[in-house]
This record gives structure tokens, C-alpha cells and sequence, in this order.
């Protein structure tokens, strides 16, 4: 008996996770701070939350007005998006909060955007597009068929796309890499090897790429075996110094000029940009 109390006060005098105090934390990856977004079209919010070794993140809260009202995101533990609209030029101050069961966290992201701007926010030598998860499942999808599949982008900047990171599903095998203008006039072609999980495919040429031109950067898989994430392109991303549109994500059976959409699809391409 004596032996089991003791045990008891070591359980309760020891810092478990269950007795950690809630601190419930949000996060804001797009868009990215100072970009300029456009007036009237749907801008897609990516987000995270976190608590600690507690966990339990029940709701997270966004505020487009600078705090002045708030919406509810569809928020899981650890990601969570919400499409914005905006309706008056200007700059906007994105703000958001996270809660748990128990409490209210305060708020921890508070970013600029401008809308209808022309902001040119500093980016590195070198950058990508960087896809976040969000609340929708990555599917190894099954399909075996030879499909090309791409994402349309513009950039803010001039420029050149000097490769992708590419995310692998099933098939592991070569591939082929290749750019394209907005009407299919192909720009840049590179075969790359097989890898298991992820690669970086750089072109052997960098694509010189300029402001107001949309882009297609794709791979062609012989067999299928893609990565791909559904009602990922609900809004426009703005990831800066790129910019998508809705239903950014393309594809075409058999190869070639992919232009066809599926459900706002993500196919996990990410353009790699040098200024």
C-alpha cells in the first residue's frame, strides 16, 4: 500500500502532457506577407495550429477586418484553410487565433496583404512554390494510366523557373519535366531519373519568365502513380513571388499541353524560381 501512494505522488507531481497547460497557438503560411492580391477573386488562407504536448485544438478563429469580426476556419490539430474574398481595395490585415476546449488563445498572426496593389514583397536569389497541407488527404492515387500533370502560375517578378520539387506517389520510376506558355507553346523539356519519395528536377536551361504570363510546369509519368490532394485550388495561392489561380492544378491523358481540371486538384509541383 505504501508503495502504491508513493507511485501516486510521482504521477502527480510529474509533468505529463495530460496536466500541460493549454497554450493554443495559430499559424499563417499564404499568403505571403505584403503580397498584393487581386480585388473580387477568391484568395486561399493556409494556415496551422498547435498546442503543446496538450494538444486538443477544437476551432480555428480568422479575422480579415483586423479584428473586428471573426469566422471560424475548418480547422484540424494541425492545419486549417479558409477562402477570403476581397471586396475593397486596399491594404488587409489578416488576423487568427486558436482554442481548445478550455481556452481562448490570443492572437498570433497578424499579416498585410494588399489588395489590387503592386507590391513587390523581397524574395530569396532562389525560392519555390511552397504547398502546405491542408485539411484534405494526400491520395496515392491508383490510377496507372500515362497522364501529364502540371500547375498553372503566373509570377510577380521577372525571372526564370530553373526546375520543380516534385513529390512522388506509387510510380517511382523516370519521369519527364517540362514548361509550357499559357497556350502550349512548349518551353523546356528535361528527363529525370526515378527517386522513392521526392525530388528536385532542374532544367538544363533556365526558363526566362516574365510578369502577366501564365505558365504550366508539368510531368509526364508513363504509369500513374501520382501524389494528388482534392478541392486543393478552391482560391487563388499567393505564395510570392508566384501566384495561382483557382483550379491551378491540370492534367492530360496520354501526355502533352495539360489543361484539363479535376475538383480544384493539387498534384504536388512546385515551380522553382531565380531571380
Amino acid at each position: 500500500m505504501r508503495r502504491l501512494a508513493v507511485l501516486l505522488a510521482l504521477v502527480l507531481l510529474s509533468p505529463t502532457p495530460a496536466f500541460a497547460a493549454d497554450n493554443p497557438q495559430a499559424t499563417l503560411f499564404s499568403p505571403t506577407a505584403e503580397a498584393s492580391v487581386a480585388l473580387g477573386e477568391p484568395l486561399l488562407v493556409i494556415g496551422g495550429a498547435y498546442n503543446g504536448e496538450a494538444g486538443g485544438i477544437t476551432e480555428v478563429e480568422i479575422s480579415t477586418d483586423d479584428g473586428a469580426t471573426w469566422a471560424s476556419t475548418d480547422a484540424h490539430t494541425e492545419s486549417w484553410t479558409f477562402v477570403f474574398t476581397p471586396d475593397t481595395q486596399g491594404p488587409v490585415t489578416i488576423k487568427a487565433r486558436a482554442h481548445t476546449a478550455s481556452t481562448a488563445g490570443p492572437i498570433t498572426v497578424s499579416r498585410t496583404i494588399h489588395v489590387g496593389g503592386t507590391t513587390l514583397p523581397p524574395v530569396p536569389h532562389e525560392t519555390f512554390l511552397a504547398l502546405q497541407h491542408i485539411p484534405k488527404p494526400v491520395v496515392r492515387d491508383i490510377d496507372d494510366q500515362a497522364v501529364e500533370l502540371g500547375v498553372r502560375t503566373t509570377v510577380d517578378r521577372p525571372g526564370s523557373l530553373v526546375g520543380m520539387h516534385l513529390r512522388r506517389g506509387n510510380y517511382t520510376g523516370p519521369v519527364t519535366a517540362r514548361v509550357w506558355s499559357s497556350n502550349g507553346v512548349l518551353l523546356a523539356v528535361q528527363e529525370a531519373p526515378g527517386a522513392e519519395y521526392g525530388q528536385r528536377i532542374d532544367f538544363s536551361t533556365p526558363v526566362p519568365v516574365a510578369p502577366g504570363n501564365e505558365y504550366v510546369v508539368s510531368y509526364y509519368t508513363p504509369s500513374g502513380g501520382y501524389l494528388s490532394t482534392e478541392s486543393y485550388f478552391v482560391g487563388r495561392l499567393a505564395q510570392t513571388p508566384f501566384h495561382t489561380p483557382v483550379n491551378a492544378g491540370v492534367y492530360r491523358y496520354g501526355g502533352g499541353f495539360p489543361s484539363e481540371t479535376w475538383n480544384a486538384s493539387n498534384y504536388w509541383i512546385q515551380p522553382i524560381f531565380q531571380s
